[in-house]
């Protein structure tokens, strides 16, 4: 018998497949980046959108007839909506009475009045819901002041619209993001009526104001100081107390400097207040189809870049430590804002603390549907805190 061990068999070589992986590794490492890299673009652009300042106008609508004190406009939403609108156009603007006609594609309102321009049929239009133009004095005829109190960016403008006296409870109002103090003058007649002196403040990056260092939004993480330095101002000319009042954004501000100042804040009035921005901007990429994982991408990086803790601004999370009377309007179908935390905040408040009205109506309407109402809830909370 041989005494020779058998030979090995010889290694099997697997070049192919080796050469077969490098491929397939740096298809898949290459496919990772290309996501990550448009997670990342997308998540930029979302965020971007978010803390953006822009005061363009928009005409989204246009005009498909206008006649025999009548106008026609395609038929939406926010031009079928029963109350009080005007009609804005470059260079005009109507103020819109009631749906008098239409079709399933049109609807047609009556004009009561035609404040500046002419209607001309084919133009291009807007709805708006501040009603209003100019300043106090020529929008609704009231007395006012232009005057500057100063903040941390420089002076900043504000119209200050006198009460019965100066000394006393002043009303503060902070309108939202990308808008200006004309969102404020739905309030105005109903505090004049009751004689408390009316603060309408513009705040870093609105038109004629200061801007930012970076010329950023920083939803209201920033902004917040401007209306405490609104509320040094009243106090060194009078004020013995303040009702701070805030649309929208402004919201967010008022109710973070109510937390920073409250010794001097004798209530609050919240107009679709934002009262927790991730849950906002969780409703605005839904808005834009966006997948969840996108959302939370663009919410981290834009804590990034404007350095904002979204969580600080989940106000659900002070609600039971509330102290000062709130006056909360939400609007039902209000597609900018996510309504839940504002209800969620109401119903966490102390008893008594929150008086929560809930109307029709979109993004910071509740006066525009049933303005007389909204006025008389208004005046009833003013009476009681001021």
């Amino acid at each position: 018998m041989p005494t020779e061990a058998p030979e090995s068999p010889a290694p099997v070589a697997r070049p192919r497949r080796r050469r077969r992986a490098r491929p397939l590794m740096a298809v898949s490492l290459a496919l990772t980046v290309l996501l990550c890299a448009a997670l990342g673009g997308t998540g930029w652009y979302f965020a971007g959108v978010a803390i953006e300042v822009d005061h363009a106008a928009e005409y989204p609508l246009t005009i498909v007839d206008a006649r025999d004190g009548t106008v026609t406009l395609p038929r939406e939403p926010e031009t079928e909506r029963p109350g009080t609108w005007a009609l804005v156009w470059k260079n005009g603007r109507a103020l819109l009475g009631p749906v008098v006609g239409g079709d399933d594609a049109h609807v047609v309102r009556k004009v009561a009045s035609v404040v500046s321009g002419a209607l001309v049929k084919g133009a291009p239009a807007a709805m708006d819901h501040w009603l209003y133009e100019g300043d106090p004095k020529k929008a609704l005829g009231l007395p006012f002041e232009d005057v500057t109190y100063p903040s941390k960016v420089g002076p900043m403008p504000a119209w200050w619209v006198p009460g019965a006296s100066p000394k006393g409870t002043w009303v503060i109002a902070v309108h939202g993001r990308n808008a200006d103090k004309a969102e404020t003058f739905r309030a105005m007649r109903p505090v004049h009526k009751l004689g408390l002196p009316m603060m309408s403040i513009a705040y870093r990056n609105d038109v004629g104001a200061p801007s930012s260092g970076d010329r950023k939004n920083h939803l209201g993480d920033t902004e917040w100081n401007d209306v405490v330095s609104a509320m040094g101002y009243a106090r060194a000319h009078g004020a013995t107390g303040v009702v701070l009042y805030g649309w929208s954004m402004g919201g967010a501000m008022v109710m973070t400097a109510l937390r920073k100042d409250p010794s001097f804040v004798r209530g609050v009035v919240l107009d679709s207040p934002v009262l927790d921005w991730s849950a906002t901007l969780d409703k605005q990429g839904d808005a834009r189809n966006l997948p969840g994982f996108v959302t939370d991408v663009a919410k981290r990086i834009l804590e990034q870049r404007i350095g904002i803790d979204l969580t600080d601004y989940d106000q659900r999370r002070y609600a039971p430590r509330l102290r000062t009377p709130v006056l909360l309007f939400t609007a039902k179908d209000d597609a900018t804002v996510d309504n839940g935390p504002a209800y969620t905040f109401a119903r966490t408040a102390p008893p008594g603390m929150v008086t929560h009205i809930t109307t029709p109506g979109d993004h910071t309407e509740s006066w525009n549907v049933d303005p007389a109402a909204y006025e008389r809830s208004l005046t009833s909370f003013l009476q009681r805190v001021g």
